[in-house]
């Protein structure tokens, strides 16, 4: 079993490092102006006011990470929260690269589609986080991250991040890690289709070919006999397939699957894991 890497190494490899280039090139934010801005923060406080459900929102420069605001339940989390890397901090270890890899595929779409995605309070990116509260215990958290400023160039410039209080997060109620994108648009729909494509592009480079070939199998609803009959595997080499598929879905996941079939059919019924055209029928 290989050591899971800190939250240092996390972040670097995650956030630090890739976005450097792109967050030393954000200007000043002109749109929204200072204005349309002044009024989208203070629809966020009568939203929150109407909604006793938002534990808090945070306004951060993307450019440095700091949140420039912070509204709402200071205490939800423990300590303020100064920084972007203040907040992912908050989150369940198990969760964070799960959770990653989803806001990687968000971001990917804006490099394919600009256009459609990277627009102002336009698109939404929503998943259910265990972050840790001001107690030290985990309670879930539906995380809305929105675009809000651009620069002239087209750069973020601002994100929002509103935090919705669910329930206790507990490893007797684990849910599946998604994320899904609300669009103003009407858009919507083929967005969370790409949105699950980027993100099974990602999980693909961890199964070997093997392992998707018979991940595909169950898929299509082949028993264990089928498809051990279609791999020619013994049933000793069938069994530790399904036991490093099992183990990879629960990482990806943070899920107890009951077995590779059901990480299969769960792959099926979302679209999330796209198989290779040549996968056995």
């Amino acid at each position: 079993m290989t050591l899971k890497p800190s939250f240092e190494q996390v972040y670097e490899e995650w956030i630090e490092h890739p976005s450097k280039a792109y967050r030393q090139k954000i200007g000043q934010a002109v749109h929204l102006d200072e204005t349309a801005f002044a009024d989208f923060l203070q629809c966020l406080r009568n939203y929150r006011a109407a909604y006793p459900s938002i534990a808090l929102w945070l306004v951060v420069d993307y450019a440095t990470f700091n949140v420039n605001l912070c509204e709402g339940d200071r205490n939800a989390l423990g300590d303020s929260i100064r920084t972007k890397r203040d907040l992912l901090a908050r989150i369940h270890p198990d969760y964070l690269l799960p959770y990653l890899r989803w806001r990687q595929a968000a971001y990917t779409l804006m490099t394919l589609y600009p256009e459609k995605v990277r627009q102002p309070l336009s698109h939404t990116f929503r998943i259910s986080l265990p972050l840790k509260n001001h107690k030290g215990l985990y309670w879930w958290f539906c995380m809305n991250s929105a675009i809000v400023q651009m620069d002239a160039e087209n750069r973020i410039a601002t994100t929002v991040e509103i935090l919705y209080r669910e329930n206790e997060w507990s490893r007797h109620n684990l849910r599946p890690v998604e994320a899904s994108l609300f669009s103003r648009l009407s858009q919507e729909e083929s967005l969370n289709a790409e949105l699950a494509a980027q993100f099974s592009l990602q999980l693909a480079e961890l199964f070997t070919d093997a392992e998707l070939d018979l991940v595909a199998l169950y898929a299509r609803g082949r028993s264990t006999a089928e498809a051990q009959a279609a791999k020619k595997w013994s049933r000793h080499t069938l069994h530790e397939y399904n036991t490093h598929i099992l183990r990879k879905a629960r990482e990806l996941f943070v899920y107890d699957f009951r077995n590779a079939r059901q990480f299969a059919e769960y792959c099926a019924e979302r679209r999330i894991l796209q198989f290779k055209p040549n996968s056995p029928k």
